[in-house]
């Protein structure tokens, strides 16, 4: 059988069923493995009230935390949103990860605390969970 795809679309490898998931704009059922997967990350905060916030802050160096949401798209969605490209049958053989867009560290004003669940803990790092040099769930890949 002639494929497109040297895995045939999907990440399944072996298994005869995967749980479906809903799209995050259209709500179509698709595989979990089929979808298109990116973490989201956001202030709790809008960055308007972000200042105000922390001139009202009883701690110092407090850093509120962030939302983390797994994101689930269809192929065509993600298509539409640019999530991903139309590759052209050469540049599909090409199974390297697409190289990622770093931005330059700014260093932190004098007072401000690292934030927490950095490596090497920090204010709300002790114990277990983010902070203990485990690295965090795939969160960088956009």
């Amino acid at each position: 059988m002639t494929v497109k795809r040297r895995n045939r679309g999907r990440n399944k490898h072996g298994r005869g069923h995967v749980k479906f998931v809903r799209c995050n704009n259209c709500a179509k059922t698709i595989p979990k493995d089929k979808a298109i997967k990116r973490f989201r990350v956001s202030n709790v905060v809008e960055p308007a009230a972000m200042r105000d916030l922390q001139e009202a802050c009883v701690f110092d160096g407090y850093v509120l935390p962030k939302i983390y949401e797994k994101m689930h798209w269809c192929v065509g969605c993600a298509i539409h949103q640019h999530k991903v490209r139309v590759r052209s049958l050469a540049d599909r053989k090409n199974r390297a990860p697409p190289q990622q867009r770093f931005r330059p560290r700014e260093e932190r004003p004098g007072g401000q605390a690292p934030r927490p669940g950095g490596v090497g803990g920090g204010p709300g790092g002790v114990g277990g969970g983010f902070g203990t040099g485990v690295p965090a769930p795939n969160v960088a890949g956009t």
